[in-house]
């Protein structure tokens, strides 16, 4: 497909209908590409299927995957391109699908669809980012920390919409959490480590304006049947099954999050298995042991320190008070 084969089609003159051009007539499978009423590219299947019993539809980034029922028992599969930015993976797309699908028997549009949905999976999988090693255990302990407080804290207090967008720290936020005029800091570790608080820089500790928060966790191993025991793809799971009805925000807030900080579902995180043992917050002010970046000299940055914690415990306050004034 050329460029010129689809900006050739002008969007449709109403918001009811699309503008459609077969995509190939040679092609076995109903495949059809054109334009909607607000001038979006799309490309869309028809089958005669119900659409119980297909395969999941993929969420892409920028490209809108829907399937509409039609009468007679039919079911058609749209694309849409939601980024212009995006078309020439758009139409590189559509190639792939055209090309994946051109040895299904004619007209049999039940299996060229599952088909479809199929080949959509693997192109998801292959988009999305991923990190060729594993994360490290400090890393997962760190991810596990935080999936902890978003689910044992935030979604009970916070439509779950608003609790996918409150975690910042994988958007690179200098915070873990957002929450109105409160910050919040996650910091997890085994018990059996060193008891000090890890800051990665030097802006970590200071919230401006807001009110900073300081949740400090451990965990212990634990066997996979105890009480209360989870692992990284068993949280991730969990908190998913609680957004997944939620709408495409609050879905892709959560996920992106978790690519952002390197996660995919490995087997090898069902082997590292916790329970939590421990949990205290710290509220840091003025005279909290810390650094920030009115203190540094010009030119110095990046800074990367430990705190004692036996240095924390003037500032600990009553870990349930705290909660109540954060989600007040």
């Amino acid at each position: 497909m050329t460029v010129d084969e689809w900006k050739d089609i002008a969007a449709a003159i109403g918001p009811a209908s699309d503008n459609v051009r077969r995509a190939d007539a040679g092609h076995p499978l109903e495949f059809f590409r054109g334009r909607d009423f607000a001038g979006r590219y799309l490309l869309s299947l028809a089958a005669e299927t119900a659409a119980e019993g297909l395969p999941d539809l993929p969420r892409l980034n920028g490209i809108e995957v829907r399937l509409e029922k039609l009468p007679s028992d039919r079911v058609r599969l749209v694309l849409t391109l939601l980024d212009r930015n995006q078309f020439d993976l758009f139409r590189d797309l559509a190639d792939h699908l055209l090309k994946a699908t051109a040895g299904v028997a004619r007209g049999d549009n039940f299996a060229g669809l599952k088909l479809v949905l199929r080949r959509l999976r693997s192109w998801h999988d292959l988009l999305r980012r991923r990190r060729d090693d594993l994360l490290s255990d400090s890393e997962a302990i760190g991810l596990a920390g935080e999936l902890l407080f978003l689910r044992d804290e935030i979604l009970p207090r916070r439509k779950p919409t608003q609790a996918a967008l409150s975690w910042r720290g994988a958007h690179r936020d200098e915070q873990d959490f957002a929450l109105g005029h409160w910050q919040v800091e996650i910091k997890t570790q085994l018990s059996t480590s060193d008891q000090r608080l890890q800051v990665s820089s030097e802006a970590q500790l200071d919230a401006g304006s807001a009110r900073l928060l300081i949740c400090h966790q451990t965990l212990a191993p634990a066997p996979t049947a105890a009480p209360g025991s989870f692992t990284l793809n068993s949280l991730v799971s969990e908190i998913t099954a609680q957004l997944e009805d939620i709408g495409d925000v609050g879905r892709d807030a959560f996920e992106t999050a978790l690519e952002a900080l390197g996660y995919v579902n490995r087997d090898e995180y069902d082997e590292m298995c916790w329970v939590a043992t421990y949990r205290r917050a710290f509220e840091v002010t003025e005279r909290f042991p810390r650094i920030i970046p009115a203190m540094l000299p010009s030119g110095v940055q990046n800074v990367r320190y430990d705190i004692a914690l036996r240095e924390c415990g003037a500032f600990a306050v009553d870990f349930d008070a705290a909660m109540d004034q954060v989600f007040a």
